[in-house]
């Protein structure tokens, strides 16, 4: 199209090669060599290296050598005739799985492995022998001749010479915290022992034929309002009878529970309490009064096993159950408890078994107590005790400033877990029992009439329990609060919401036992200690609380206090003015007061300035601390001077 033109190929022709290809000579011919195959080659030497075997340290051994090498032979050498002889065979050593060739060497083995400083004793004569040679240098000498003589005749008393044990250090054991038993003596200090208990003669009483009689009025009352029912088995317990019922297939349990009165009518019963069902059985259960209650004695519960080897911390006995087993309970599980019921009920020597439990397994190094008793009456027998914090407390008032001083106490251990770098009391007395620190005791605060304390102070003894009950289990801190009126105004919902641990003694009404358990049952105690005791996270069971007399608790107190004095931590006179003056003191009267004797100078122009408050506010923060006598008084227009350093402020105000 635009003129161009088809290019023609052209094939040039190839010139003649001048000179032949040839391949280049890269390798030398030395190295073109076949391989020997009989020759060794070291990868690390080459072929400058012989092809023998080397041995390191070679040693020549001289003498005879089947003595030298066969530890089973003595010497001299015996012939296959004595072999035959002594072993039954010429070669005993290939037949070692049998007779007495086995027991000589299995002795052999054995008393190769003593050291050479232990005395040997004798497998067969057990008579001690003494402390064996040192060994020899050869195992031709292996054994002396009068070994050798005694081996002849009875090849079960020769003696074997251990062998040179090097001289390794033992490892050093990890160090492990031992635990502290039950009755462990704190040196001076004696546990009470149950010897100071009054063990009281039982008189053995035959109910047989009372109960036969009971069951047989339960199965006629069934047969007569058509119940399908029947006694199927009865468990006689110290206050009551639980009887069980079997139902029929297709009855319903509300025909039981329908006629409780008419069963309580029938059997002439004060109370009758009906568990329908029974919790992890299919029988309804009918708890009846015995004719003749038996007492449950407080020695006769706390010598037992369950309690004497508990290793639960803070461990109490409260009494028996239906079928005649310790209750037990550990007052760091519970965490803290609510003891409730009418006056009369048995609270009060619940209360007391509880602190006779505690005195029996702690010393006052392990424990402190806090009792407060409005009452005046029912703890002063704890007085002067080496395990109270203070004396019993009686006032009102004072006990306020009590909880308030074990909020404050609470405070700081957990400061103290923080700088330690712990979580709880068992684990900063751990650390301090490795590292020489002080250890931290476990404080059980009992308040025995919490409706006197409400009445007195409601607002601030509700916010000390509650929080006490909220963050003092960490700290080794337990609350048991007592009360005899379960209403709601004084067991109020925000202290029972921290209190899952619950003892309920008799009570008036359905209403009361709905507040201290949550369900009914308590209106149908007994009194005089029977109780429903329902523990956290597990169904409430029925139980005899244990009696002890005033009589026993004083010989404990008195056994306590010949061993040590009281050792109160204050008295009650510092824990009032001190709550006084926190309630009459300013919020800002620490820092004002540092102020004022950092800058030597209590002016009140100043403090309100520097602090942003108020002339009045002000001038009442300087009267205050007139009256403490950290600066003098007003002298006209004369400035206040001030009378103390920063170190006696500072011991003024820990004293406050």
């Amino acid at each position: 199209m635009f003129g161009w033109k088809k290019r023609k190929n052209v094939v040039e022709e190839r010139t003649p090669d001048t000179k032949p290809f040839e391949i280049p000579q890269i390798q030398d011919e030395s190295m073109t060599k076949k391989y020997q195959k009989d020759h060794f080659v070291s990868p690390i030497f080459g072929t400058h290296v012989k092809d023998e075997i080397v041995i390191p340290n070679p040693t020549k051994r001289t003498g005879d050598l089947d003595l030298q090498l066969d530890g089973f032979r003595t010497k001299p050498k015996m012939t296959k005739e004595t072999m035959e002889e002594r072993y039954g065979t010429a070669y005993p050593e290939f037949d070692l799985v049998k007779g007495k060739n086995l027991k000589e060497a299995m002795e052999h083995q054995g008393k190769r492995r003593h050291r050479l400083n232990d005395p040997i004793v004798s497998e067969v004569t057990e008579q001690p022998r003494q402390t064996p040679p040192q060994p020899k240098t050869s195992l031709g000498d292996f054994f002396d001749k009068d070994t050798v003589k005694e081996a002849r005749k009875d090849i079960q008393e020769e003696v074997l010479v251990d062998e040179p044990q090097p001289n390794i250090e033992p490892k050093p054991e990890p160090k492990r915290y031992p635990k502290k038993p039950l009755r462990q003596q704190y040196g001076s200090y004696k546990l009470p022992h149950t010897g100071l208990l009054t063990r009281p003669v039982k008189q053995a009483t035959n109910t047989d034929d009372w109960v036969q009689n009971q069951i047989d009025i339960l199965d006629r009352t069934f047969e007569e309002f058509s119940v399908g029912a029947r006694v199927k088995t009865y468990t006689k317990g110290p206050t009551v009878t639980r009887y069980e019922i079997e139902l029929e297939s297709g009855v319903y349990v509300k025909k039981v529970t329908g006629i409780t009165d008419n069963i309580k009518m029938a059997l002439a019963a004060k109370e009758i309490r009906m568990e329908a069902p029974i919790p992890g059985k299919n029988t309804v259960g009918i708890e009846v009064p015995n004719e003749i209650p038996e007492i449950v004695h407080f020695v006769d519960i706390v010598s037992r096993d369950e309690f004497t080897h508990s290793k639960d911390p803070l461990t109490i006995a409260l009494g028996l159950d239906i079928d005649g087993n310790g209750v037990y309970t550990s007052i760091s599980k519970m965490p803290h408890g609510l003891v409730a019921g009418a006056t009369g009920s048995g609270k009060s020597v619940c209360i007391n078994t509880i602190l006779m439990s505690l005195l029996f397994t702690y010393s006052p190094d392990d424990l402190k107590l806090m009792l407060i008793d409005p009452k005046m009456v029912e703890l002063s027998a704890y007085n002067e005790l080496p395990h109270l914090i203070t004396p019993v407390i009686t006032d009102s008032k004072i006990a306020t400033a009590g909880l308030r001083w074990a909020v404050e106490e609470m405070e700081r251990r957990f400061v103290i877990f923080k700088e330690e770098g712990v979580k709880d009391i068992t684990s900063y007395n751990n650390k301090a029992f490795n590292e020489n620190l002080d250890k931290m005791p476990y404080i059980v605060i009992i308040v025995d009439e919490l409706a006197d304390l409400m009445m007195i102070a409601s607002n601030s003894v509700e916010e000390a329990i509650m929080r006490i009950t909220q963050k003092a289990r960490a700290a080794g801190m337990h609350l048991i609060i007592a009360t005899q009126r379960p209403s709601t105004d004084v067991v109020k919902g925000t202290i029972k919401s921290n209190i899952p641990t619950r003892i309920a003694f008799m009570v008036s009404s359905y209403i009361d036992s709905m507040t201290i358990i949550d369900s009914a049952g308590a209106d149908k105690l007994l009194g005089r200690g029977d109780m429903l005791f329902a523990e956290s996270g597990k169904p409430q069971i029925r139980v005899q609380g244990a009696y002890i007399s005033d009589s026993e608790i004083y010989n404990v107190n008195e056994f306590i206090r010949k061993q040590r004095p009281s050792e109160y931590m204050f008295t009650q006179e510092t824990l009032v003015k001190k709550a006084t003056r926190n309630e009459s003191m300013d919020d800002l009267f620490e820092e004002v007061a540092r102020f004022v004797v950092e800058n030597e100078e209590a002016s009140i122009n100043k403090i309100s300035k520097e602090f942003r408050i108020g002339f009045n506010r002000a001038q009442k923060i300087v009267e205050e601390l007139y009256a403490i006598g950290v600066v003098s008084d007003n002298v006209g227009s004369k400035a206040r001077s001030v009378l103390i350093t920063i170190d006696e402020l500072e011991k003024i105000l820990d004293e406050s």
